[in-house]
């Protein structure tokens, strides 16, 4: 349903429309959920999401786990692999781990994420992401944009690729 929303908002306005002018809250597990949503559109998930979540999306993005889910969000894949694919812009805020090549080509969404499978934020060329717990490997072509990462163990340094980023503490 987002998909044909997101299109017809895109054809009416050009650039989509003012923050959370539309909202959906989603209660079931969604493919690709929030792929192509333009500016103005937000779509709230309790629950969890697969593959490419967040692909080219340009409004906001909310996943949370289940109040009376049996698992820890922190230790959970709750959104698939290839997250944030491309993204131009918006936000997204996850409530569990996300799968491997999380925003990859970001070149522009801000997003907060409990945590990162393998190659995140990979050939990023812009927007901000924050990974609450230490990636297993981050950073791979990344030429742009930031990402904070909290580091307890101070083990960041060896599972981040250094190539083309700048690393401080």
């Amino acid at each position: 349903i987002w998909y044909i929303l997101g299109a017809e908002i895109t054809r009416q306005t050009g650039t989509g429309l003012p923050d959370d002018t539309i909202v959906i809250i989603a209660t079931e597990q969604a493919e690709e959920f929030g792929a192509f949503i333009p500016k103005g559109l937000t779509l709230n998930l309790t629950g969890d999401s697969n593959d490419y979540f967040g692909k080219a999306a340009g409004g906001k993005l909310i996943v949370k786990v289940p109040e009376k889910a049996a698992y820890k969000p922190e230790e959970n894949i709750i959104i698939g692999n290839v997250a944030l694919y491309g993204a131009t812009s918006g936000y997204a805020f996850i409530n569990g781990v996300a799968g491997e090549r999380f925003a990859v080509r970001n070149s522009g969404a801000y997003a907060v994420v409990e945590g990162v499978g393998e190659h995140g934020c990979e050939y990023m060329t812009g927007g901000r992401v924050v990974v609450l717990d230490e990636p297993k490997e981050l950073a791979a072509g990344m030429s742009g944009g930031i990402a904070y990462v909290l580091d307890v163990d101070n083990k960041l340094y060896k599972n981040i690729n250094k190539a083309m980023i700048s690393i401080e503490k």
